[in-house]
């Protein structure tokens, strides 16, 4: 044979090849001569070899039988004897339903089961039918190094196949793994006489097994694929893997033999009963429940394996889709976000330098040009917009401010002093680095392609070096001060859906002029939320302290993710990735369970 082919290529045509269907001599022949050589390509030329050869005589002899048909001295009982003989596997001999045939039992269904499945050989007058030598060899078909290997990696496939396989196939895998079990375990019955009876009751689950094996047309097509495929992973099995092919197609191939297992099994009712019962009869009387389709049904530690994996993923789903909801949320509500190109609009931006721009050069001639510059460039970005935040969102707070209610203008406090203490100081030193540089360098080129080319790659100028870790710094305190002011809006957010339901408490009604004293997930309003801000700059003036908190959480989310904060970063792009994670999650679940996963509350 070509080996140009892989050796799983040979393995799986030496199945083929295995399972052809021959008579019990041909079969016998090739079961003795594979054990020749371990080597699959081999032992594939020598099936091949005795395939030929049998064909051959066959061939030969059906030219024999022609000649000796064309004689007239020869009567047709020579010719059928002649034909038995020599062409059982490929003719029938002929039939001969005369008086000596009726008188030994001939001429009748259990005669006809008897010549077909030579399980049974009927005595005188069809009285008293015995079990044939041939049904012992069903159940010895098998050499003891190909039944451990093969019975090793079911055993295996059960304990395994579990965390590949949906629940039919893993059932079908394991239901064939337990007749396997049952049916090798019936030949030392046969070492001393038995009754029928005997062998009925103790292979009665061995039956039931193999009535299972049968119902499902394609348990054949999934022991060979998956099977294989498994223990191969296993360094253990893996140099088995020819002898549990054999164990594995031999048993999978019993209804192909004759007598087959089924024929044996109806040859034990005959002599136990006298009577030709039809498979058919045998199955309704067994009266087997079909394969669990969505349920693994596996041994007891299996199945508490699988309960502590299905837990496991329950968790795992509940805690990505929480941090994807969360997700989706921060980027639908703080991120003006292209769906199509995934890119993030900063126009807001514009609105910031034209406030800051009119008010520092209006009398400049090249005011559009100073405009473009401080928009191209990081470090005179950053200082606009550190100075733009410092101006008008943190007097919210820092301390009092003036605001107008429904019963007139008043001073009032948001949050406790102190409470954002850190992140106010945080701003004003990063503004004081960032104006001490942009005097130092005041005609120093420096684009935001330039800044995203030294983060991908690194730079060796001392000058960016000492940019990049003002601006990057700068960025990661972005990113964290809008996490804590999200806190702030989202608390506030889930007081209003409680008021709207009619489901508030009183505690958190007295929020609504209690400052905050603390940063915590919890339901609660923003204080005097309603009340309109009292300044001098028109792009805030009028505006209510919720939609201004908002603002100041959503401009700090973009300018974290304009200077290239790489967490805030990382959680957009990890949005698409958590959803493709939990569409495999949420199939394994399928698999495991049979059912669609339901998160809590959901009434889909």
């Amino acid at each position: 044979m070509e080996q140009n082919i892989s050796r799983t290529d040979a393995h799986k045509i030496f199945a083929n090849l295995y399972r052809k269907q021959r008579s019990a001599e041909h079969q016998a022949k090739v079961d003795e001569i594979i054990t020749r050589s371990n080597d699959v390509f081999i032992r594939i030329d020598l099936i091949k070899k005795l395939d030929e050869e049998f064909d051959k005589k066959q061939r030969e002899a059906l030219r024999d039988f022609e000649k000796k048909n064309s004689n007239p001295n020869v009567t047709a009982v020579n010719k059928a004897i002649y034909v038995d003989k020599q062409t059982t596997a490929r003719m029938p001999a002929v039939k001969n339903e005369g008086f000596i045939d009726r008188l030994f039992g001939g001429g009748n269904p259990m005669s006809k089961f008897a010549k077909e499945s030579r399980a049974i050989e009927i005595g005188l007058l069809g009285r008293k039918p015995t079990i044939t030598p041939y049904v012992s060899r069903v159940f010895r078909g098998l050499k003891e190094d190909e039944i451990i290997s093969t019975a090793q990696a079911l055993k295996y496939s059960e304990q395994v196949g579990w965390k590949l396989w949906n629940p039919i196939e893993y059932n079908i895998i394991a239901n064939f793994s337990r007749f396997f079990n049952s049916f090798i375990s019936l030949d030392t019955l046969f070492k001393d006489e038995i009754s029928p009876d005997i062998f009925l009751a103790r292979s009665t689950k061995m039956q039931m097994f193999y009535v299972r094996v049968l119902q499902k047309s394609n348990t054949k097509e999934i022991v060979l694929d998956k099977v294989p495929s498994l223990v191969k992973q296993d360094q253990r099995l893996a140099p088995k893997i020819d002898l549990i092919m054999r164990g594995l197609s031999y048993t999978l191939t019993l209804e192909s033999r004759r007598p087959s297992l089924k024929d044996a099994i109806i040859a034990f009712h005959v002599v136990s009963s006298r009577k030709l019962p039809t498979w058919e009869e045998i199955e309704k009387n067994l009266n087997v429940s079909p394969l669990d389709e969505t349920k693994y049904s596996a041994s007891p530690e299996i199945n508490k394996q699988i309960e502590m994996a299905v837990a496991k993923i329950t968790g795992d789903i509940n805690s990505k889709h929480s941090i994807s909801e969360e997700l989706e949320m921060i980027q639908r509500r703080y991120f003006d976000l292209n769906l199509t190109t995934k890119q993030v609009n900063f126009s807001f931006i514009d609105k910031m330098l034209d406030a800051h721009v009119n008010h520092f050069y209006h009398e400049n001639p090249t005011i559009d040009a100073i405009r473009s510059n401080i928009r191209q460039s990081p470090p005179k970005l950053l200082q606009v917009v550190c100075r733009d935040i410092q101006t008008l969102y943190l007097p919210l707070i820092e301390g009092y401010i003036k605001l107008e209610l429904p019963n007139g203008v008043k001073d009032v406090l948001i949050v406790q002093n102190g409470l954002f203490f850190a992140e106010i100081d945080k701003i004003n030193t990063i503004l004081r680095n960032i104006d001490a540089f942009n005097r130092k360098f005041p005609s120093f080129n420096y684009t935001f392609d330039n800044f995203t080319d030294n983060v991908a790659k690194g730079t060796g100028d001392q000058v960016d070096k000492q940019l990049m870790v003002m601006i990057t710094d700068a960025a990661d305190f972005f990113g964290k001060f809008a996490k804590k002011l999200t806190v702030v809006v989202e608390n506030d957010e889930l007081a209003l859906k409680y008021e709207e339901t009619g489901q508030i408490n009183e505690k958190t009604l007295t929020t609504k002029e209690k400052i905050i004293e603390e940063i915590k997930i919890m339901q609660r309003f923003i204080p005097f939320a309603e009340g309109k801000y009292v300044s001098q700059d028109s792009r805030v003036s009028g505006k209510t302290v919720r939609l201004m908190f908002f603002e100041m959480t959503k401009m700090l989310y973009n300018y974290s993710l304009l200077f290239r904060d790489p967490s805030i970063t990382a959680m957009l792009s990890s949005y698409s990735k958590l959803e493709s994670e939990l569409v495999k999650m949420y199939a394994e679940y399928e698999r495991l369970t049979g059912k669609t996963f339901r998160h809590a509350g959901s009434s889909i």
